[in-house]
């Protein structure tokens, strides 16, 4: 699903339930960003790709789960990861922030998924370490 923002930012979201070891697109913006997962016994694997000719950053946040190294069972919290991509065109660049989170029925052998991401033109080279932005610049593109 997709809206739109106020402020010309776009809005993605999807779920689905999706069995042990099968690749399934979880969000696509058309243009900018593709991300794909498969869920593999206690892992999740991430895939992204760019859409775009002009080479994009892809930025993992801070891990906010402690619970690594456990099985799925004995974690406290879902599976979650936050992540930005940064495309940096003239004369404005485009930032989206994600958002994956996964819970896992292992009776069944499934993973439900639920991402989201918003994405938004911002100043051209508002980024920040390694050119990958932490945070949206306050002011929007011209």
């Amino acid at each position: 699903m997709a809206s739109g923002l106020v402020g010309d930012g776009l809005a993605i979201s999807c779920h689905k339930l999706v069995e042990d070891g099968a690749r399934t697109m979880i969000l696509l913006a058309p243009g900018l960003f593709r991300l794909d997962v498969r869920p593999v016994e206690d892992t999740l694997q991430v895939m992204t790709r760019s859409l775009h000719a002009e080479e994009a950053r892809w930025r993992t946040e801070q891990a906010p789960v402690a619970g690594y190294g456990k099985k799925a069972q004995d974690t406290p919290e879902p599976y979650r990861l936050e992540f930005s991509f940064y495309l940096e065109l003239e004369p404005c660049a485009i930032i989206a922030r994600i958002l994956l989170n996964s819970t896992v029925d292992k009776d069944r052998g499934l993973t439900h998924l639920v991402a989201q991401a918003v994405a938004r033109e911002v100043s051209a080279g508002g980024g920040a370490v390694a050119g990958a932005p932490r945070r949206v610049a306050s002011a929007p593109c011209p």
